[in-house]
């Protein structure tokens, strides 16, 4: 699903998303296109939890706060593992 028609359908939600296709910006910045909706929560606790228990499982997830802009922009989403 579109991140635009995401950010509509869940406004003022915490999102937790998997399936992510992201447009590079920048060396470092991405722009959030489309994904797919794993879990909305009301709260930023239940979302950091669910993150933890998905990316322990090796799944690439990324989570959305209620201020998220209608033009999600991430930095540094891929990190290098030593």
């Amino acid at each position: 699903m579109k991140w635009a028609d995401i950010h509509k359908q869940y406004p003022n939600r915490f999102v937790l998303l998997g399936n992510i296709i992201e447009e590079k910006i920048s060396e470092f910045k991405s722009k959030i296109v489309s994904g797919t909706v794993i879990e909305v929560f009301e709260n930023g606790n239940d979302i950091r939890s669910a993150y933890r228990v998905h990316n322990k499982r090796g799944e690439d997830v990324l989570y959305s706060w209620p201020t998220t802009a209608d033009e999600f922009i991430v930095e540094n989403r891929h990190t290098s593992k030593c």
